[in-house]
């Protein structure tokens, strides 16, 4: 495994941040400078990192952590934001270097997956893998056919194409709602394409990423998984 990789995923260490710790001959692995981001590492071996205190065995594992989180509204996808309350200040220490796939909206709610393997995140953002993700939407009035149709097609707003692979109404309570199902993923993709039909989204949950559904887990909570890599 390439040695900026291991310390992204394991030690938490930004890209940039570490390229400055190789600049300034901090890094060693075995009691070797290290002068290239991009060593390999192997299991066995030692890493040492100074002026922040990191000395470790590297542990190189076949498994992807894995952890299913239902965000609640009002909180954003981002490490850092002065404005608003961000994912990782409900999260716990040991996730605070996790990275989250498909992001959702400060406004939109649901299943969040994150993962300490960012070769997971950049395969399974890309469309050509054709990833799904589900999403409940509560709509302010009945969902017609006609825009089932245009929907089914294709919306271009501000230049974009704007599409989705299934779509399904259903009724609840006297609430409407529309299933949704993506592949590509596009900033505030089904609400720029409702309002685009004169539809208010009233609600918007994320339901189903991937192979991951969020089932009965409580808002704000989190379970962690192990898969295989």
């Amino acid at each position: 495994m390439r040695l900026n990789k291991y310390v992204q995923e394991n030690c938490g260490i930004s890209r940039r941040k570490f390229v400055s710790l190789i600049d300034s001959w901090s890094v060693f692995v075995d009691w070797k400078k290290i002068e290239s981001y991009s060593h390999e590492v192997q299991w066995w071996e030692n890493l040492e990192i100074r002026w922040i205190n990191i000395k470790q065995k590297i542990r190189i594992s076949n498994w992807i952590s894995v952890v299913l989180f239902n965000k609640p509204i009002w909180y954003v996808c981002s490490r850092d934001d002065r404005y608003n309350k961000t994912i990782y200040e409900i999260l716990p220490k040991e996730f605070q270097n996790y990275f989250y796939i498909w992001r959702l909206d400060k406004d939109s709610r649901g299943l969040l997956v994150l993962t300490n393997n960012s070769e997971i995140v950049n395969k399974y953002q890309h469309p050509s893998n054709g990833v799904e993700k589900e999403y409940n939407v509560q709509i302010d009035r009945e969902f017609s056919i006609k825009d089932y149709k245009k929907m089914k097609k294709w919306i271009i707003d501000d230049w974009e194409l704007l599409t989705v692979k299934m779509a399904k109404y259903f009724q609840e309570k006297n609430k409407y709602f529309v299933k949704i199902i993506l592949i590509e993923w596009k900033k505030r993709h089904i609400r720029r394409i409702l309002n685009n039909l004169w539809y208010k989204v009233v609600d918007l949950v994320r339901v189903r990423e991937w192979q991951f559904e969020l089932w009965n887990l409580r808002e704000g909570s989190f379970k962690q998984l192990r898969i295989n890599n």
